[in-house]
């Protein structure tokens, strides 16, 4: 029999009410094209902001971001 076991990179994190499993794709996009430049994995319970400074290539003249 085959052991099934969670994938140690991934985690769990709860928003509101709901638990979720797994990872996030943080992407860096240019505003104006609408074309990615940039992309960055983390599992679930990574809080958005640490993966910023690896999203940003430095000529960015505005950033945005969502609350959820």
């Amino acid at each position: 029999m085959k052991q099934q076991a969670r994938d140690p990179e991934m985690h769990q994190t709860r928003k509101g009410k709901q638990w979720y499993f797994g990872m996030k794709l943080h992407i860096g996009v240019d505003s104006q094209s609408g074309l990615a430049h940039s992309a960055v994995v983390t599992s679930a319970k990574v809080h958005d902001k640490h993966p910023l400074p690896k999203l940003l290539h430095g000529h960015e003249q505005r950033v945005y971001g969502d609350r959820r």
